[in-house]
């Protein structure tokens, strides 16, 4: 009778743990542990088989890879791989950046270098003025609005007005009266658009008068900044011819060097004339 209890009571303690195995194996970790176990009682027995047949051992794990694990590293996989691409693209920018500052330095300097020119042009034409008696003497700044030489006040209706009526007395042969007016135009509305093209006729005025080194400096005041307008590659083509008009045939040549660099597309009418000039400065070739 007392085996019959102890069996009982073994029997009843191996329900037990049976049950209790049976509500550990819903927990994903003891799960884990399972097969763990497991792939280690393989290796245990097929270590043991091989010490006890002297036979090469060979490990074959049959357990699968934790899908938690596998979902992680092909997380990691993908952020390396976003990384990197994104790395790539910080690097192409980088380098783009840094040419478009070169570019810009570069463009920034060619553009000083031309303005220095210009201030050179200009002062070596102040000196030749002080030579030239007072009339030459007087010659407008390129650089700032000519002075006026005469005391008429710009028109009543404004800009428009006043360079119209300006034009209009160039094209009636007025030379004089078309100087004094747009000299008033360029001293009154100097900061207008229309400001470059009045020292362009200004010096147009001056040329046909024979003042060469007040035409000279006018041209230099219309071509400033080189503006991209129909007028302007004629402007520098006669202020090549003012300046060999004043012997400064150096100036010239580099002055209708600019033309071809400013304005590859100036007329074939003007670049003849610029073919003129050249060889009347005996440019070379």
């Amino acid at each position: 009778m007392a085996m019959a209890v102890a069996a009982l009571t073994v029997f009843g303690a191996g329900v037990a743990v049976s049950a209790s195995a049976q509500a550990q194996s819903d927990n994903p970790l003891d799960r884990r542990m399972d097969r763990l176990e497991k792939d280690v009682r393989q290796l245990k027995s097929i270590f043991t088989q091989g010490r006890d047949t002297g036979q090469p051992v060979t490990v074959r794990l049959t357990s699968e890879p934790d899908p938690s694990i596998a979902a992680l590293q092909t997380r990691v996989d993908d952020l390396e791989a976003a990384a990197r691409s994104r790395n790539a693209q910080i690097e192409t920018l980088s380098h783009d950046a840094a040419l478009a500052k070169r570019d810009a330095a570069e463009a920034k300097a060619h553009a000083q270098a031309l303005e220095d020119r210009l201030a050179k042009l200009e002062a070596r034409l102040g000196a030749a003025a002080g030579g030239l008696g007072p009339a030459a003497a007087a010659a407008p700044s390129p650089f700032t609005a000519p002075a006026p030489q005469a005391t008429s006040t710009p028109a009543a209706g404004g800009a428009d007005d006043a360079f119209r009526k300006a034009k209009q007395l160039l094209l009636d042969g007025q030379y004089a009266a078309a100087s004094n007016a747009f000299q008033s135009f360029v001293a009154a509305y100097g900061e207008t658009a229309n400001a470059p093209e009045a020292r362009y006729w200004l010096g147009e005025t001056l040329f046909i008068r024979g003042l060469y080194s007040d035409a000279a400096a006018a041209y230099i005041g219309a071509v400033r900044g080189w503006p991209k307008t129909a007028w302007a590659p004629d402007a520098v083509v006669k202020l090549a011819r003012a300046l060999v008009s004043l012997n400064k045939s150096a100036d010239a040549c580099r002055t209708l060097d600019e033309l071809g660099r400013r304005y590859p597309a100036a007329s074939a009418s003007t670049k003849a004339r610029a073919a003129d000039a050249r060889a009347a400065a005996k440019c070379a070739a």
